[in-house]
């Protein structure tokens, strides 16, 4: 058994002196269960030093002897758990015995998160969710009037508590809805059809592109060495209906959108492509660039033939497109023309189409104006007392299961009493624990009103019941970043950018995670001093002359509760043109995809050095959905991002609220 391992470092120098580095690598376990308690807290306190958990219950911490003495306290922390407190004498005689700490439960401690920890007697009803195709990842398993949801793994299996007669509702982008009754405890095996009406086709993928030899411009190599994402398709993608290098390109790249013909082109007739890690280019400079057989164009190449690609290979990180300076900071598409195309291709003349003047007048954001029935009910009593007992009366006839009335009642009763309105929002933690899409919105929510240390809370219970999604990792390192906690934020940062968890790659979500952690360094250096920050993995995904002088004049981040969600975002610019990002089907397909198998949910924009004036923030919801669980929208925007006046602004939308676009956020930019 390896109790501690200590690795010994002898330094020499003029002086002679030895020091010691610490490893120790142990196990946190239920004392009545003997279950591994994953994604526990381990840290020493007022010290640097921390780590986490792995869905094992094992850690490995590791440190210097001479940053710790003997009456420093080693501390284990884990939600629903009382916590454990030791010098660090008591833990090396405790090491000498075992290497597994067991924690008690905190069933005395009734906190709003106790439920968390409560399980009821409810059946686990197993299944399988596939297609024509094959298994179908990220299906959304959900019991009907309850919030109660699950979602099926890499191979299409999924499981959910359920009791005889219950009413499974699955559903999956782009697939016609399916609803059984649990009839029996027996495996449910169901078989999506893809729906007409939505969808001519829909690919579904179990699992990752297993050919990981990308032509990158510097020759072959394979995607796991090369320290950043990239994504192929063959002539064999290519539609024989494509006719521009914009038909081949459109929808088989996840986070990749086609600006308007005339948009932002200097000549005035060339469709501009945006990658997300150029920050999807809000501005001229960030645009895609392409590399075909060795020469470079800026602009969209629209004289090839697609029908004579041999292959495509988009890079998106920035650190991968050093070699082309500058211009490829929006990244770099690596188009190879078949032998016979080389050499041969003929310039043609795109038709013009309509322009991207921005001529609209829209109404700016609020709340609905109209108030609902049961907030009226509540505005007519005339004291607390009063709006108290019209609340208890509304359960009887409420839909006690609608997020909307928890944080619409919330908002009502904090004029009153401010512990009373919060016990209403964090009740809704015993009723939401097995539903993410509302676990999000109530951890949005608290961001927004600054509870910050209750909305680690929630994004800590999702890590455990999603910790195959990249967005459970970006999550809580962030908020940690947010808190102060540096070195537990850098530990996460960490393992995220040095692709160390397992079943996990964060492909979709490295530059926002490459920003957040950037930022994060830049702004607290003598905070990480001895912290397990991964400099060297960060700064490899930044070109030099950014990571010398990191900073943005706006950083716009958008995150959503619900994958499947249809919206757009549309960004003007201090000349009135506009340039739309969609979140739609038609539109964004394989995103979306991508978004709901590998579990994340967020979109980053930036804005630096633009021509000064005024920027507009316009949103639209496409999405019809069920009012009682709507998708929440966490609209964040950092003036200054990285730099020491930075500014923060957060504001979290209820999408089903907006009946026609309207104008978001305006953002002022001067030089």
């Amino acid at each position: 058994m390896n109790r501690i391992i200590i690795f010994l470092f002898f330094l020499f120098s003029s002086t002679i002196f030895a020091q010691y580095q610490i490893t120790i690598d142990a196990y946190v376990l239920d004392y009545q269960t003997n279950e591994p308690i994953p994604y526990s807290e381990i840290s020493f306190k007022n010290k640097n030093i921390a780590t986490l958990t792995n869905e094992n219950g094992k850690f490995k911490l590791v440190y210097q002897e001479d940053l710790i003495n003997d009456q420093d306290l080693f501390i284990i922390k884990s939600n629903g758990y009382k916590s454990l407190e030791i010098t660090l004498e008591q833990l090396y005689n405790f090491l000498r015995n075992t290497n597994k700490f067991y924690l008690k439960q905190a069933h005395s401690n009734l906190t709003w998160n106790s439920e968390f920890y409560t399980d009821d007697d409810t059946e686990i009803i197993y299944g399988k969710v596939f297609s024509v195709s094959g298994p179908i990842q990220g299906a959304t398993i959900r019991i009907k009037k309850t919030l109660i949801e699950s979602k099926s793994d890499f191979e299409g299996y999924f499981n959910i508590k359920a009791n005889l007669n219950d009413i499974l509702i699955v559903n999956y982008l782009g697939m016609d809805e399916k609803q059984i009754i649990v009839e029996n405890l027996d495996d449910t095996y169901v078989l999506l059809k893809t729906s007409a009406e939505i969808l001519d086709e829909v690919i579904l993928n179990s699992s990752k592109i297993t050919d990981n030899d990308v032509d990158t411009g510097y020759g072959k190599k394979n995607k796991d060495a090369m320290g950043f994402s990239a994504s192929t398709i063959t002539a064999k993608d290519i539609s024989p209906a494509a006719i521009s290098i914009v038909d081949a390109i459109k929808g088989k790249f996840a986070g990749v959108q086609v600006g308007s013909n005339q948009d932002m082109s200097p000549t005035g007739n060339k469709a501009r492509i945006y990658i997300r890690g150029g920050s999807l280019s809000i501005n001229n400079s960030a645009s895609a660039i392409f590399d075909v057989d060795g020469m470079i164009y800026t602009e969209t190449p629209d004289f090839l033939d697609p029908q004579q690609i041999e292959s495509i290979t988009l890079l998106r990180s920035i650190g991968a497109t050093n070699k082309y300076g500058s211009e490829g900071r929006g990244g770099a598409f690596i188009i190879k023309m078949s032998v016979l195309a080389r050499g041969s291709a003929e310039i043609i003349n795109s038709a013009l189409v309509k322009g991207n003047d921005y001529t609209e007048e829209l109404p700016e954001i609020a709340k609905d104006s109209i108030d609902s029935y049961y907030i009226k009910e509540l505005k007519s009593s005339k004291t607390f007392i009063d709006a108290k007992r019209i609340f208890k009366d509304q359960k009887k006839y409420v839909n006690t299961l609608s997020i909307p009335y928890y944080f619409e009642c919330y908002e009502y009763f904090s004029k009153w009493d401010k512990n009373f309105s919060y016990s209403i929002l964090t009740s809704l933690a015993a009723l939401a624990k097995n539903n993410t899409k509302a676990l999000k919105a109530l951890a949005f929510k608290m961001e927004e009103i600054g509870k910050l240390e209750d909305a680690k809370i929630v994004y800590q219970y999702l890590m455990k019941i999603r910790p195959n999604d990249e967005q459970s990792y970006r999550d809580l390192a962030l908020i940690y970043k947010e808190l102060g906690n540096y070195s537990m934020a850098a530990e996460l940062y960490s393992i995220m950018l040095n692709k160390s968890i397992s079943m996990v790659d964060m492909l979709g979500l490295e530059e926002t995670i490459a920003n957040e952690a950037a930022q994060m360094y830049f702004s607290n250096i003598e905070d990480l001093n001895f912290t397990k920050f991964p400099i060297k993995a960060l700064s490899y995904l930044f070109p030099e002359y950014i990571w010398k002088d990191f900073g943005y004049d706006y950083r716009i981040v958008f995150d959503w509760t619900d994958p499947n969600i249809e919206f757009n975002i549309q960004f003007v610019n201090p000349n009135n043109k506009y340039f739309d990002w969609s979140h739609t089907v038609i539109d964004s397909k394989a995103n979306m995809i991508d978004e709901i198998q590998y579990g994340y949910n967020t979109e980053e924009f930036i804005i630096d050095d633009s021509e000064k004036g005024e920027w507009i923030i316009n949103i639209e919801n496409f999405s019809i959905e069920n009012q009682d669980n709507p998708t929440y929208l966490k609209y964040t925007v950092y003036k200054n991002y990285g730099r020491p006046n930075e500014i923060k602004k957060l504001m979290v939308i209820n999408l089903s609220e907006l009946k026609q676009k309207t104008t978001l956020d305006r953002l002022m930019l001067y030089n």
